[in-house]
């Protein structure tokens, strides 16, 4: 699980040079075992990172450079935090809103771009324990003994045994499993956050065709539609916008100034763009509907600060219930927080500096009792704003034009999650500014996180190709390896199950009050591939289709090969024999998301 290149420039005793090269020792000679060696796995980080902390932050000194991947993945973090605020204001009856939101998002921001191991990775709140968090609150409000009023202490109690499991997780090494994490889950399980995403903004839009409640159906109608129209442009002009590097208009620091805030600026615009049509004089329904926002010194947001005190009003029958969606949160952190890490920091990405999996996982349970303690929702590391941060971040710092080898290099440091951080941080006292905004730019700035999430989604790539006419493909286009070497129906059974995997955990997040249990089913596609998918597939076929080896070379020597002798590699069965013909059918997506710096086959 370390980086296959430790070269880190850093000035440091001799002491911290050898734990620095240790943090470089491939993950196969790696000697915590999980459930072995308590503790070790979180020592062993702590040692890694210990000697880069200093250059952590000397390296995130580029002012003005690093503003721009931090104010991108800005945007990132705050506006789903709003979406997500305004959920939580909808599903628990204005008990969590966009306040507790922000705070959470902020005070979880700092603490790991601070004092995490893996300072790229962004924290914030997710779909996930928005659903996990309805679900708790139609059980609380269908319980005598505990009831909206006692719903914030319980989620208190909830937190505190997060935490607990944890920590022992943490210091039982579990993260060491990670490496069972392959293409396979992870990429399942980003397609499902992007279904969430389009469905939150598809639920959202559907919705403003019944605001103002009160107004007559005309006036529902034109908000709606005028929602609709708001948020697609948003999207469409937030697309066009990050491709301004490949315009041939303007100076070539204003297309870079366009594309690094092109999110920003097409916020910015649909805002303006949305009082141009109003709701008539006199009249006091607000069309398009806009954000619903307190201030975080509100009477009705202070109260939270409250909830450990009231810690002890809850049964001990419910503290004993609690246990329950504990259990589903740690699993579901254990995943998601551990994946998102992961995509932060694949090989692609060409981090020199260590991983730290069993460190970060203690300051995730840290983290999940201060905001239980604080009456907060619980943050964990996000998709798809995680590896987007870190691709934000190449060639920051360099010039492009002059030294195009550097174009792909990460800047690794803290000071941008910490500017993101502090600027969500900022959001909580900004509430008249948060009320201009309409709903219909948080939906439609959902619909852009999905589509950002697809690039790169090996699963995404396959399930489009299946509709392609390969052969139509002009000569020399460049394909994923696989669609060459796997056979066609070995990667259309692959795909089938895959997509039936996200059907079913999607499925679940339908299923009422047992809905909470989906995190449940997204670990168990885990040993799926770990037991049942090896038996249904010749290892050759899965070694490209969900691989965590760097294969490439690999794969151009045995291309070689075969166009050389005129016969295919021994090892594949269906391979090529003629440069350019590509067998019917195939298809997948080139990268991936998981590579040899974090996994192994």
């Amino acid at each position: 699980m370390a980086p296959k290149d430790a070269a880190v420039a850093v000035d440091v005793s001799s002491a911290a040079t050898a734990d620095a090269a240790a943090a470089a020792a491939p993950a196969s000679e790696a000697t915590i075992v999980f459930g072995k060696g308590w503790g070790q796995g979180v020592l062993k980080d702590a040692r890694n990172r210990k000697p880069l902390y200093v250059d952590d932050w000397k390296r995130g000194l580029k002012f003005p450079a690093i503003f721009a991947p931090a104010t991108y993945i800005f945007f990132a973090s705050v506006l789903p935090a709003l979406t997500f605020g305004e959920q939580f204001r909808d599903e628990t009856e204005e008990l969590f809103s966009i306040p507790h939101i922000l705070c959470a998002t902020a005070i979880a921001g700092v603490i790991q771009s601070v004092f995490g191991g893996q300072p790229l990775l962004i924290v914030g709140v997710a779909e996930p324990i928005v659903l996990v968090y309805y679900y708790m609150f139609k059980y609380a409000e269908s319980t005598d003994d505990l009831g909206a009023e006692k719903f914030r202490p319980f989620c208190g109690w909830v937190l505190i045994f997060t935490a607990l499991m944890h920590f022992v997780l943490a210091f039982a090494n579990a993260s060491e499993y990670i490496h069972a994490f392959t293409r396979f889950s992870g990429e399942t399980f980003g397609t499902l956050i992007a279904l969430l995403f389009l469905q939150a903004a598809v639920k959202g839009l559907e919705h403003e065709f019944d605001y103002p409640a009160d107004a007559p159906v005309a006036y529902r109608t034109v908000n709606g539609l005028w929602s609709v129209f708001l948020a697609l442009t948003l999207v469409l002009l937030a697309v066009w916008l990050m491709t301004a590097r490949t315009w041939h208009v303007g100076k070539r620091w204003m297309r870079e100034l366009v594309a690094d805030y092109g999110a920003a600026i097409a916020v910015v615009i649909i805002t303006a763009l949305s009082y141009w049509v109003t709701e008539p004089d006199g009249v006091s329904w607000e069309i398009p509907t806009r954000i619903a926002c307190k201030q975080i010194y509100d009477s009705d947001v202070t109260g939270t600060w409250s909830t450990t005190s009231k810690l002890g009003d809850v049964p001990s029958s419910q503290v004993a219930v609690a246990l329950i969606p504990a259990l589903i949160i740690t699993v579901l952190f254990f995943f998601d927080h551990n994946v998102s890490s992961q995509l932060a920091q694949v090989d692609d990405f060409g981090l020199e500096k260590p991983c730290a999996y069993h460190y970060d996982f203690l300051l995730q349970g840290l983290n999940t009792l201060l905001l239980g303690l604080l009456g907060l929702p619980p943050t964990n590391g996000v998709l798809p704003q995680a590896p987007m941060h870190t691709r934000s971040l190449m060639g920051v710092g360099t010039n492009r034009k002059r030294e195009p080898e550097k174009a792909t290099i990460v800047l690794e440091q803290r000071v941008s999650n910490l500017i993101q951080s502090l600027l969500v941080g900022v959001c909580m006292f900004a509430s008249p500014l948060i009320k201009l905004m309409p709903r219909a730019v948080l939906w439609g700035y959902f619909i852009f996180m999905a589509i950002e999430s697809f690039p790169g989604n090996q699963f995404i790539h396959r399930l489009t190709l299946v509709f392609m006419d390969l052969k139509s493909l002009r000569k020399g286009e460049t394909l994923p390896a696989y669609v060459e070497l796997v056979p066609r129906s070995d990667t259309m059974k692959f795909t089938l199950m895959q997509f039936l995997a996200l059907g079913c955990v999607y499925a679940v997040t339908w299923a009422g009050v047992y809905g909470i249990a989906f995190p449940i089913l997204i670990m168990a596609l885990v040993p799926l591939r770990q037991y049942v998918i090896p038996k249904l597939f010749p290892a050759s076929s899965l070694r490209y289709l969900d691989t965590a080896e760097d294969v490439e070379e690999e794969i151009e020597a045995d291309r070689e090969d075969a166009e050389t002798t005129g016969s295919p590699h021994p090892e594949f069965g269906a391979f090529v024999q003629q440069k350019h013909v590509i067998p019917e059918g195939g298809g997948g997506g080139g990268g991936g998301l998981f590579g040899k710096r974090n996994n192994k086959a």
